[in-house]
């Protein structure tokens, strides 16, 4: 994997600080562990509006990067179309990378 933000998505995996799935990811904005969420480009329309309401309602930020396959081979997990960075340490590392691509 040659990407970064992947790459340090499934550091984050490693570490364990994500929770994965739309209701595990609800249930982390939820409890404020949250401290950022990835969704990949190509999640399905209705739990697009859950995860982007959710986060505005808890102010929680919210970034759409790569696709489904991508994102859950980063995970290592099956057909995973959104996560939550669970640590501020990670999430702020994950943005940086983020923004260095110029997305």
């Amino acid at each position: 994997m040659n990407d970064r933000v992947l790459g340090m998505i499934g550091l984050a995996v490693r570490a364990g600080k994500v929770r994965f799935g739309v209701f595990m990811t609800e249930k982390a904005i939820d409890d404020g562990c949250a401290s950022l969420v990835v969704a990949s480009e190509d999640i399905g329309a209705s739990n697009r509006r859950r995860i982007e309401s959710r986060c505005k309602d808890c102010n929680v930020e919210l970034m759409f990067y790569s696709d489904k396959k991508n994102l859950s081979q980063a995970a290592g997990k099956k057909d995973m179309p959104v996560l939550a960075i669970c640590d501020e340490g990670f999430a702020k590392a994950i943005v940086k990378k983020y923004t260095e691509i110029g997305k």
